[in-house]
């Protein structure tokens, strides 16, 4: 069965999650220090901020960091879970996101 690794907001009261990994199924020999490591990277890259405090790492989405969060309203932005307006933009962390078709 497919899993996965997802990253979340350390800002009180958001919301905000990502889906930075799929690990793929049972036989998936990466350790937990390198999957983690793996959707650290790939959440930075989408502009989630990186930091440590205690030797743990802070994860800060893109709203809270750029002072629009923290996501409290949850949607269909694959960046952050939040609320996407009617411009199909997410008010949040502001990306674009594609329309969700109907099946």
């Amino acid at each position: 069965m497919p899993t996965g690794v997802a990253v979340v907001c350390d800002t009180d009261d958001c919301f905000a999650v990502y889906l930075a990994v799929e690990t793929g199924d049972d036989e998936d020999a990466r350790s937990a220090s390198a999957v983690s490591q793996l959707a650290r990277d790939v959440a930075q890259g989408a502009g989630w901020v990186v930091s440590f405090g205690f030797r743990q790492p802070v994860m800060t989405c893109p709203g809270c960091a750029d002072g629009r969060g923290p996501v409290r309203e949850r949607g269909d932005c694959r960046r952050c879970m939040g609320r996407v307006d009617s411009e199909s933009r997410c008010v949040y962390c502001l990306r674009q996101v594609e329309p969700q078709s109907e099946a």
